[in-house]
C-alpha cells in the first residue's frame, strides 16, 4: 500500500515536472513583443513572406497600415512562391511596397545579390529594397564573423552596383553586435529589438524599429511582424519624397 501511495506521488510530480517544461519551453518560443508609442511613431507596417499565408490585403489597408515589405528571395536560387501575389494583391490596394531577401552566410554574397535582382526591379515608387542579415535560419554558423561581413559587402556593392542605390539592412541585437556594429555606414539599419530604452546598441540611428513578431491583424491568420518609422507623419513624407533619413 505504502509503495503504491509512492509511486502515485512520484508519477504526479513527474507529470507536474513535464507540464512545467512544456510551458516553459513555449513560452520561450513563443514570438515576442511590445507596444510603442504611436504618438510617437504614428507610422506603421509589417513584413510578409509565405509564412504568412492567403493575405486580404484590401482588409490590410483599412488598418492604418503605412507600408509593407515582401520577401522576395533568399540565398541563391530560392524565390518566395508568393512573393509576386502579394506585391500584385498590396499594389492593387495602393499600399507601399518594398521587398528584402533574406542573407545565406553559407552562401556568396555576390551570387545572392544576382538572384534578388533577377527577380525584382528597383522601380521608382517602392521602397529602398532589404536584404534580412540573422543568424535564426542560418545555424550551424561555419565561417567567421569576418568571412560572413565580407559576403555582406559584395552582396551590398553588387547591388548598388546594378541600382545606384544603398539597401537597408535588417538586423536583429545579436547579428547586428556581430555582423554590423561598427561597419556599413553608408546602410540604413532596420533593428528588431524589444528594449524601449535602448532600441539600437550604440548611438547609430534606425530607420526602422521591427517591435512585435505577435502582431495580430485583420487580413493576416496567425502572427505579423510589426514595424514602425522612426519620424513623424511629416518624417514619413519627407522620407518616400526623398529617401532620406529623418
Amino acid at each position: 500500500m505504502k509503495k503504491k501511495a509512492v509511486l502515485i506521488i512520484v508519477l504526479s510530480v513527474s507529470f507536474c515536472i513535464i507540464v512545467m517544461v512544456i510551458l516553459a519551453v513555449r513560452a520561450y518560443f513563443l514570438p515576442k513583443g511590445i507596444l510603442v508609442d504611436k504618438e510617437e511613431f504614428p507610422i506603421t507596417g509589417i513584413d510578409v513572406s509565405r509564412h504568412s499565408g492567403v493575405i486580404d490585403w484590401t482588409k490590410i489597408k483599412r488598418q492604418n497600415i503605412n507600408f509593407v515589405y515582401i520577401k522576395a528571395t533568399e540565398g541563391e536560387d530560392y524565390l518566395d512562391p508568393n512573393y509576386q501575389t502579394n506585391v500584385t494583391g498590396a499594389t492593387r490596394v495602393k499600399l507601399i511596397v518594398g521587398e528584402y531577401h533574406f542573407f545565406r552566410f553559407n552562401k556568396p554574397g555576390k551570387t545572392q545579390a544576382a538572384n534578388f535582382l533577377l527577380h525584382t526591379k528597383h522601380i521608382h515608387g517602392k521602397l529602398t529594397p532589404v536584404v534580412d542579415v540573422e543568424e535564426w535560419g542560418n545555424m550551424p554558423v561555419v565561417k567567421s564573423e569576418k568571412d560572413i561581413r565580407q559576403e555582406i559587402a559584395a552582396f551590398l556593392h553588387e547591388f548598388k552596383l546594378a541600382t545606384g542605390t544603398d539597401m537597408i539592412i535588417y538586423t536583429n541585437i545579436n547579428s547586428y553586435n556581430r555582423y554590423i556594429k561598427g561597419f556599413f555606414y553608408d546602410n540604413p539599419i532596420w533593428i528588431c529589438s524589444f528594449n524601449k530604452d535602448r532600441i539600437i546598441p550604440d548611438d547609430r540611428n534606425w530607420l526602422f524599429w521591427q517591435h512585435a513578431h505577435n502582431g495580430k491583424i485583420d487580413g493576416i491568420k496567425g502572427y505579423v511582424d510589426l514595424n514602425t518609422f522612426n519620424g513623424s507623419a511629416a518624417d514619413w513624407k519627407m522620407y518616400l519624397n526623398s529617401g532620406t533619413l529623418p
